[in-house]
């Protein structure tokens, strides 16, 4: 079994000088919050949706740490992002003056059958448009929820277009409410096939607010989650996790850097990394939760810089660290 370690860089910096130490803008800075969505920000499934839909209870819960904070809720029924016009962030966005923008768009565009490709452009013109425009402002991305209304698709589409997403959160430095793990396909936390009841939108503001409470990803702070796919495209890294059947299997890999890796995984999955390593052999090691070494070999990376590794878990060992090292030249000294 080959093994090698997958890469982006290290920690991550915050989002700017005005930010507080978990990458948010000061209390004093977050007044009015945006929700941008479809039916779902909208409220419908909810009991009462002036009260009960994700974004007033996340507002509510908000209010705490932010007194005074305002929604405004833009959700569009029956519509898709794609469908928006082509200055959506500056007409309809920008123009209401938010603090900070939630953006929960996605599982229109996959009704509408607009493609994977054609979501994630429009998705990253408007993300870029946002941070162009207000650097610093709080940017919350949320992962489309499981779709129940196509079962021939077995949530194909939701799971490529949520990889997308966390990959532009990390590239424009983001706030990351993994809503789709939050429900986590559970029907209990729907009202009809796809619109979250009063639970299911309580769980999506937690999610919410958590990510609002957390650093933001970036390139040196990236993390990737899914449940789906045989061949995961993220940052230049490619995962190939050998599933059997369609059912979701969560797997979750985070800390990731140079040197190392924080792997959850329950199926066997090969990882092929960016190219950042330079030439020549490198050891890796995969340890168990208590830190001791179970596996450990060599491996080379050649004129693409890049490593390749294939995780076996075994009963109990997940989540497990893989740590890299290059191997020193003959007759190098080591230093300590």
């Amino acid at each position: 079994m080959r093994h090698s370690i997958l890469s982006l860089f290290a920690f991550l910096p915050l989002l700017g000088s005005c930010l507080a130490a978990d990458g948010t803008p000061p209390a004093a800075l977050i007044n009015r919050i945006a929700f941008l969505g479809d039916s779902i920000t909208a409220g419908v499934g909810v009991k009462t949706p002036k009260t009960d839909r994700y974004s007033t209870v996340a507002t509510r819960l908000l209010q705490g740490r932010f007194p005074g904070v305002t929604e405004i809720n833009l959700g569009r029924s029956g519509r898709a992002l794609c469908q928006q016009k082509s200055n959506y962030a500056e007409e309809e966005v920008l123009s209401q003056n938010p603090d900070a923008v939630v953006i929960q768009w996605g599982v229109n565009d996959h009704y509408w059958g607009f493609s994977v490709t054609e979501f994630i452009a429009k998705y990253e013109h408007l993300v870029s448009a946002l941070r162009a425009a207000r650097p610093n402002m709080l940017i919350v991305l949320t992962t489309p929820i499981a779709d129940f209304r196509w079962t021939e698709s077995q949530d194909v589409w939701i799971s490529q277009a949520g990889v997308a997403i966390q990959e532009i959160a990390a590239r424009h430095r983001c706030h990351l409410a993994d809503t789709h793990h939050a429900l986590d396909h559970r029907k209990a936390f729907y009202a009809d096939t796809i619109h979250p009841n009063n639970a299911g939108a309580e769980a999506m503001a937690q999610s919410i607010v958590e990510a609002m409470s957390a650093p933001p990803l970036s390139p040196e702070n990236a993390r990737i989650r899914f449940d789906q796919g045989t061949e995961v495209r993220f940052l230049q890294n490619i995962f190939l996790p050998e599933r059997q059947g369609l059912d979701p299997e969560w797997i979750l890999v985070s800390e990731i850097s140079p040197t190392g890796m924080l792997v959850d995984a329950r199926v066997p999955m090969t990882i092929r990394t960016a190219p950042v390593y330079t030439r020549g052999d490198y050891r890796v090691e995969v340890r168990d939760k208590t830190g001791a070494v179970i596996e450990a070999l060599t491996t080379t990376a050649g004129w693409n810089r890049m490593l390749i590794f294939k995780v076996t878990p075994r009963d109990g060992e997940t989540p497990f660290r893989i740590k890299i090292s290059p191997v020193p030249e003959a007759g190098a000294v080591p230093v300590n």
